[in-house]
């Protein structure tokens, strides 16, 4: 009996060693997969940052919108039973501007009374500016109001103008979002 007591705990310590030898040759095989998945940086990549060059910026996450690149021109339509100073055309001239780079705004915009003020309030990743407009051409009847400014931060993930035509008592809002983060 004693024979068959050590053959069993010798197969016992011989699946056991087998079984310790495929733990550990799967934990190696793991390891050297997820060490061939991450990047490497290569040697002259090495030699630029030693070198002391400036790295690129890094890309926001997630990857913003692509804007379209230039004066892009929105047409608006309110309907017949809309009420108020009649916005038509809202114009921004790039739409794509640097960050402290200067845009122009116009807007287009009618009514059978005197328009008093329009204005643009814009909204941009951390910052809210509200921007006079002023008459550059035509009447207060029926002209087109425009401003310039200079954009103060990023717009990455916000970008958003809503525009405000008063006459008398009657506002006109049109809401215009370029970019927005949800």
């Amino acid at each position: 009996m004693k024979s068959s007591a050590k053959q069993a705990s010798q197969s016992q310590v011989v699946s056991a060693l087998i079984a310790i030898a495929v733990i550990v040759g799967a934990t190696a095989f793991a390891w050297l997969w997820i060490q061939k998945q991450q990047p490497t940086v290569d040697e002259t990549e090495t030699q630029e940052l030693a070198a002391g060059e400036a790295t690129p910026p890094p890309t926001p996450t997630p990857t913003p919108t692509k804007l379209f690149h230039g004066k892009d021109t929105y047409i608006v339509s309110r309907g017949s039973q809309a009420t108020g100073p009649n916005v038509s055309e809202i114009t921004f001239d790039p739409l794509d501007p640097a960050v402290g780079g200067q845009q122009i705004i116009s807007v287009k915009a009618s009514y059978s009374t005197a328009i008093s003020d329009v204005s643009v309030k814009l909204r941009t990743d951390t910052k809210t500016t509200t921007l006079k407009l002023e008459l550059a051409e035509g009447t207060n009847l029926g002209g087109t109001w425009k401003t310039t400014w200079t954009i103060p931060e990023t717009y990455l993930y916000n970008y958003a103008a809503t525009i405000e035509a008063t006459s008398g008592n009657e506002v006109t809002t049109i809401p215009v979002i370029i970019r927005e983060r949800k």
